[in-house]
């Protein structure tokens, strides 16, 4: 890979994984995940992994985050349910 596609492919990763932080900010959490194991995946085979983990790690993070945050939101409807029934 020359230089300026190794550029390129930086700059492309970089955008997918600031697209899926948003994603997953907005609510779109299936879709964010999607975007960002296709970003990640891209980044272990342009051999950028390592240069991006700060950015992967914080998406991750947030993912993390945002499904513990489901999972209480379900809880509690569920509880809600049981308390009406």
């Amino acid at each position: 890979m020359s230089s300026e596609e190794i550029i390129n492919k930086a700059r492309e990763l970089v955008i997918k994984l600031r697209t899926a932080e948003e994603l997953i900010r907005s609510g779109k959490l299936d879709d964010g995940v999607k975007l960002f194991k296709e970003a990640t995946k891209e980044a272990k085979e342009a051999k950028l992994f390592d240069n991006y983990i700060a950015i992967i790690r914080k998406v991750r993070k947030l993912i993390n985050e945002e499904r513990a945050r489901q999972a209480r939101k379900s809880v509690r409807e569920a509880k809600a349910e049981e308390g009406k029934a």
